[in-house]
């Protein structure tokens, strides 16, 4: 089912013309005053020193899936990633996505017990602090990886994912507003369905969210990531057959339509799950970097 839910009038959810005239992202340099457009900013340029050093959270290989869950739930306010180092080296990352999935396919409590190497993801990106941040924003919104790794020195790294690049959308100048975001269809699931049927609709969304039926309220990984933390117990294999009526769901926080691209970072930047909406269609991070990379 496809979540297409006129909220307004209008109900706009169509995609803009792609022929509008580009719209440009502008910064104050941090390093000597001026002007300067996203497209030529490294990350030294824009964001202050305390965002950009912000450590990475990191795992061992010697921790099991069970502490990475428990980890994740616990900081999700703050990283939806956790770094898995070896020697003092990153060699992979973890995310809800890969914790949910890896229990669907493994629905037993000896899941919980394996190393978190089992699961990571061996695909992840380092940059230096003197990157482009153009060229990381337009990577993310074309493989929709949105988490990379920075290199401060040999044996420091900090992390650039989505909480940053809300930070750098809130310190942009822009004539970009709401209304330059197109509308996006989000499937739906009905609190009558097992957790297991939500998801594996979960997992054909590019974007992780899921709509409630007659509702507005939406369900993402990391829901159901609280979900498995809540039952408190590796033991507790028994979350596939609960059903999504257990679930806490997400309410985006409703804003104007007139909102500048750099007010609704802002908006998003003070909530746990970063989601808002008009009367006619919800905004997520993913659309935040789409709409950036189109002012590159």
């Amino acid at each position: 089912m496809i979540f297409n839910r006129r909220f307004g009038s209008l109900g706009r959810l169509l995609s803009n013309d792609s022929s509008k005239p580009k719209k440009s992202l502008i910064f104050q340099s941090l390093l000597n005053g001026e002007d300067i457009s996203l497209n030529i900013c490294s990350f030294e340029e824009v964001l202050p020193y305390s965002i950009l050093s912000n450590p990475i959270s990191t795992i061992s290989t010697h921790d099991n899936i069970w502490i990475a869950a428990a980890m994740l739930a616990r900081i999700s306010d703050a990283t939806n990633n956790l770094v898995v180092v070896e020697d003092g080296f990153p060699i992979g990352t973890i995310d809800a996505k890969q914790i949910v999935s890896g229990l669907q396919k493994n629905p037993t409590a000896k899941y919980f017990e394996k190393s978190v190497s089992k699961i990571m993801s061996p695909d992840f990106y380092i940059d230096s602090r003197n990157v482009n941040i153009s060229s990381i924003l337009k990577r993310m919104n074309k493989t929709k990886n949105f988490f990379t790794i920075i290199e401060n020195d040999k044996a420091n790294f900090s992390q650039f994912s989505i909480k940053q690049v809300l930070e750098v959308g809130s310190l942009c100048r822009s004539d970009i507003t709401v209304s330059d975001i197109p509308g996006r269809k989000i499937r739906t699931f009905s609190r009558d369905e097992r957790i297991n049927e939500v998801i594996r609709r979960l997992e054909n969304e590019p974007i992780g969210l899921l709509a409630l039926k007659d509702d507005i309220a939406f369900i993402s990984y990391e829901v159901l990531l609280e979900k498995i933390k809540e039952l408190n117990t590796p033991q507790n294999d028994k979350i596939f057959d609960l059903s999504a009526s257990t679930l806490k769901t997400i309410t985006p926080t409703l804003i104007s339509e007139k909102l500048s691209l750099a007010e609704i970072c802002k908006v998003m930047l003070s909530l746990r799950y970063p989601y808002v909406m008009t009367q006619d269609q919800i905004i997520t991070p993913e659309d935040i970097v789409e709409l950036m990379c189109k002012g590159i």
